[in-house]
């Protein structure tokens, strides 16, 4: 495994922006962070990634854990839990030169359904069928979002970021262990995680001091943008 030095600090600095952003916002990480660190070095997703981030979901949930909606997160999870099951496998199924387009076509995905995808009540059928589309897209990419995001778009904020942050943290470790159990995580991925560790701290320490400077309307649309324009690159390079 031989990793340069210049994309570990490129690597490091997008992880702390994307979760300097998801600190203070509540948005950032993976649609910002996921294509620019394929675009750094492939190797860095889905599974380094995922575990890194780990850390900041369940402290985002931790924070709100008083408005966590435990049957709503439940039923979530078991939709997660066969999306994940089903996402190893696709992503063990394509490994190759391929894979970088399949990243690119899926964060274009992750992108339409940010911009276009109408916002859904929680209900038994609506959390389970996110939860399912959240573990397949983010197992093979680590954007699990924009799915599971639609349903409590017109929720509490405070209910939407404990949610959100409680499915995050299972659905990453989550999708870190499917992909250790089809092969495709190991001591390589590890280390890797542990070299954007760094960038998870930072943006946690800076996140206080940035959050009323943002405009979320205009970050949003930055990050589809950015989002956008790696996947592209990747589809063409």
């Amino acid at each position: 495994m031989t990793i340069a030095w210049t994309g570990v600090v490129a690597a490091v600095a997008i992880m702390a922006l994307g979760s300097a952003l998801q600190a203070a916002v509540g948005i950032g990480l993976a649609l910002f962070v996921v294509p620019v660190l394929a675009l750094i070095d492939p190797a860095y997703i889905p599974g380094p990634m995922l575990l890194a981030g780990t850390v900041l979901a369940a402290m985002t949930a931790w924070r709100e854990k008083h408005a966590i909606d435990r049957p709503g997160l439940c039923l979530s999870l078991a939709g997660l839990l066969v999306g994940t099951i089903v996402g190893a496998a696709a992503l063990k199924a394509l490994q190759g030169p391929a894979l970088t387009k399949v990243f690119g076509i899926l964060i274009l995905l992750a992108v339409f359904l940010s911009i276009f995808g109408p916002p859904m009540k929680a209900t038994a059928r609506s959390l389970s069928m996110a939860g399912g589309a959240a573990g397949i897209m983010g197992t093979m990419v680590g954007i699990h979002g924009p799915p599971i995001a639609l349903v409590f778009q017109n929720a509490d904020p405070a209910v939407a970021r404990a949610m959100l942050g409680g499915f995050f943290a299972v659905a990453y470790l989550g999708s870190v262990a499917a992909l250790v159990a089809v092969g495709l995580f190991g001591w390589s991925e590890l280390t890797r995680a542990v070299i954007l560790l760094p960038g998870v701290g930072l943006g946690l320490v800076a996140a206080p001091y940035i959050a009323s400077l943002i405009n979320r309307s205009l970050l949003k649309w930055a990050i589809l943008i950015v989002s956008s324009v790696s996947a592209l690159t990747l589809l063409v390079r």
